[in-house]
């Protein structure tokens, strides 16, 4: 009897494995997030469930937005297209990390001031008032012609 629990246990437990693999989804970039459609070995986003998982995004007007405040706002604008693509919204999302570049026109460091006033449009205000759980950190983003100091990755789940 203990052998035949264990194996419907198994089967139930393989069977759910063999489900959960068969609801993961990925997306692949924008052409927002890849302008010059380069083969890039990841994904924009990956759906597990219902949890989307959206890889790092930047600003694809970066070079009208040259500082942290314009770029988190064109960042975050880019970000809710995509969530409206996937049938989201950012009242879905659970999770966001804030990336911030070193900001030349403040020394090197980064503009967290700047980044919370642009962050401060799409959450917790009165239109929008959900505040996902946030970690923000100083890192190195690709410079280059884009000038990036701002970069966003998020989490978002459907809700049943």
């Amino acid at each position: 009897m203990i052998l035949i629990h264990r194996c419907l246990l198994a089967v139930a437990l393989l069977g759910s494995l063999t489900a959960s693999a068969q609801t993961i989804k990925q997306i692949p970039l924008p052409a927002s997030q890849n302008p010059s459609n380069a083969d890039i070995p990841a994904s924009g986003a990956v759906w597990a469930g219902d949890t989307l998982y959206i890889s790092g995004w930047l600003d694809p007007d970066m070079k009208s937005h040259t500082d942290t405040a314009s770029q988190t706002v064109g960042t975050l604008k880019d970000l809710q297209k995509f969530l409206e693509s996937q049938k989201l919204t950012l009242g879905d999302v659970v999770m966001v990390r804030m990336y911030l570049g070193g900001d030349p026109a403040k020394g090197g460091k980064m503009d967290v001031a700047g980044m919370t006033a642009g962050y401060r449009q799409f959450f917790g205000s009165k239109e929008q008032p959900h505040k996902p759980a946030r970690t923000t950190l100083q890192v190195v983003l690709p410079a280059g012609e884009r000038g990036a100091l701002v970069e966003i990755d998020m989490v978002a789940v459907r809700t049943k």
